[in-house]
Formats: C-alpha cells, structure tokens, sequence
C-alpha cells in the first residue's frame, strides 16, 4: 500500500450558490469531500486524502484536515456550508459522531448516515438509499464485503472480512482510487502493456481495478497458473516503477473466492455492486474474468461512489431519511448464519481454474 499521506482535487467550477453540503466519504485508507451545492444540483468541488490508513484513533484529526483542504482550494467561506453528512465504517463512524468538530455554523445540520449491524457500515447503508425500490442484491467490495439481499419485506444482509486487494491495503504498490492512480491495464499489440492514470497525471500507485485488469492479463496469458502462482517472474511490471507480485496475486485470488462464495449464498434478479473494483467498465470485466462475479452478474449495475451519492440523499431528503430508518429497522444480520458455508464457498473458489479469464 501507498504510503505516502497525499491530498488531492480537481479544479472548482466557476459558479457556485451560497447553498452548499459537505458530503464525506471514509473507508480505511482514504476519505474524500464532495462539496455539492444543493441550489444548483451539482457538484462544486472534490478533494480525497489517502495514502494512509484511517483509524478510530486518527479519524477526525484527518477528516478534520481534509475539510480544511477542500474548503481553502475552492475558496469557500464556512458560512455557506449549510450541512455535512458522513459515511463511514462502524468503528470510524461511531467516534466521528461523538468527536468531530467542523467549525460550522450553529444552524448547519450534521447527520451520519447510520450503520444497519457490527459487521455493516453506514457506506453501505447509504449505498442502499440510491437503489430503486425493488427487490435486489446489493454488495458492496472493499475493506470487507458487504451484501443485503430485499426480498419482499425480508431483508437479509451480512458482512465478511476481506484481505485487502480489493481496497488497496494488501498491494504493495496499492492506493485508493484518486488522482495518480493506475486505474486500468490492457495489452495492447506489440505486447506493450498500456495503462490509464486517473487525473490523467503521473502515476503513484496502482489502484484495485488496475490490479484486477492486470491478474486478468497475467491469467489469460499463463503468467499464473490456476494455483495463483508466478510461472516465470516475480513481478509484473506496469509502466517504469509499479507492479503487480506475487502476494498481491495472493490477496486478489483470496478475496475473488470470498465475493465468489457471497453469490453462492446470497441471490437477486436485480443486482447492483459498488466499490473501488467497480469504477470503470474495465474493472467489471476484469472482476468476471478472474471468477470474482457470476455469470449472472453481466447484466449488474454498478458504481464506484455510490456510498456518496447516497450520503447526499440522506442529507437533503426526508423520504431517503426514512428509507433509512427502514433498513436499519427491518434488516437482520445473518452473517453468523453463514460463516461455515462461506468458509467452505471460499475454498471452493479458490482455484483461478475455470475462470473464464477474457
């Protein structure tokens, strides 16, 4: 994992309204703003801080700076920030609620999108809210994996430790999905390995879709075996000082075969998944390809900051508040239920062999 505290953002939109919402999105090695003005429906700026793991212990000292950053980049007064809402893991959440001070106005609303279970984050409890009314399947890939399944009034969900690969932690030139990250492979003719920097900028890091793209090249190619081992290197290069090794190979196939085990036990006709795996069409592929996501799953739909967009609805809509409100209420966790069949899943998938690869 990148590990290099680094603070990134693009440019402000030229205009904005003096109604504006600071939506905060926190996971275990990064944490980014989106400040949205609420007036003209749309967002005004964005910063992510990352390159160094968030705990309960260092939780607000970096929420605390990031908002700082942000709100001096775009050059906004505090005065205009009429609310905040967090989305965060359960142990983070919990002590931003109780410690975090943003120097608001009296009169700003502060909401933290509330957590459904021990095992279930508010991320996800916020990803929820931007699913239609319907049945589904929804999980969520990250720091742990994170699935509910809503049939009827039942809703089922559960949450399960993952290596790491998936968020970026476990790789060993990871980093989040921000600016400077390698976010998509391809070999491309003359077997040049090609890549794409989110920001468009230098690379830094390698992000988990770039990570999934490239074990889907090295599969496909025989670079690794079924086994998940190394055939003739230690090392798959990307570009002059980034790569892929053998134990990042480790954490993908671990992880691939503990998502592969969720959707043996969990089903859904409509399927939506979010996380940093899922922030572009390549890196969907690539999750099919290394046996990840069932067959079932190419008609899925998915998105990278769904836990965002969700935050902002708990924020400014009552009926989202209350949609809320219901999962937490009505959803019963049943991750204990499963643990001896998702272990025995897990071993199972394991094996790269019989991914379609492609």
């Amino acid at each position: 994992m990148l590990n290099k505290l680094c603070v990134s953002g693009g440019k402000p939109r030229s205009e904005r309204s003096s109604e504006l919402a600071a939506v905060f999105d926190i996971t275990s090695n990064s944490a980014s703003i989106e400040i949205f003005d609420t007036a003209l429906n749309r967002t005004y700026s964005r910063t992510a801080l990352y390159g160094v793991k968030i705990t309960a212990d260092n939780a607000c000292d970096m929420v605390e700076r990031l908002f700082t950053t942000a709100i001096r980049r775009a050059n906004v007064p505090l005065e205009v920030i009429k609310g905040a809402v967090f989305s965060a893991d359960v142990y983070i959440s919990d002590v931003l609620e109780q410690k975090m001070y943003l120097g608001l106005k009296e009169n700003a609303e502060i909401a933290f999108v509330p957590y459904i279970s021990a095992r279930v984050g508010g991320r996800f409890t916020a990803s929820l809210l931007a699913i239609p009314e319907s049945d589904f399947l929804a999980v969520d890939v990250g720091s742990s994996l994170c699935v509910v399944e809503k049939q009827g009034d039942e809703l089922k969900c559960a949450g399960f430790s993952l290596a790491g690969a998936f968020d970026g932690t476990a790789l060993e030139s990871g980093m989040a999905s921000e600016n400077g990250a390698i976010d998509a492979v391809r070999r491309e003719s003359g077997k040049t390995v090609a890549y794409e920097v989110v920001g468009d900028t230098d690379s830094v890091g390698i992000s988990p879709t770039g990570a999934v793209c490239a074990a889907r090249i090295m599969l496909s190619e025989g670079i690794i075996d079924a086994d998940g081992i190394m055939t003739d290197r230690d090392l798959f290069a990307i570009g002059e000082d980034l790569f892929v090794s053998q134990s990042d190979i480790r954490a993908i196939q671990t992880d691939k075969a503990k998502c592969a085990a969720v959707f043996d036990i969990f089903s859904g006709e409509n399927l939506y998944l979010s996380g940093a795996p899922f922030s572009n069409d390549e890196g969907f592929r690539a999750m099919s390809a290394i046996g990840a996501l069932p067959k079932t799953a190419l008609k899925a739909n998915f998105c990278k900051n769904a836990s965002s967009k969700g935050a902002l609805k708990y924020l400014i809509s009552e009926k989202s508040r209350e949609k809320a409100e219901y999962i937490i209420k009505h959803a019963v966790d049943v991750s204990e239920e499963f643990f001896d069949e998702f272990d025995r899943k897990y071993f199972e998938h394991l094996s790269f062999g019989g991914c379609p690869h492609k």
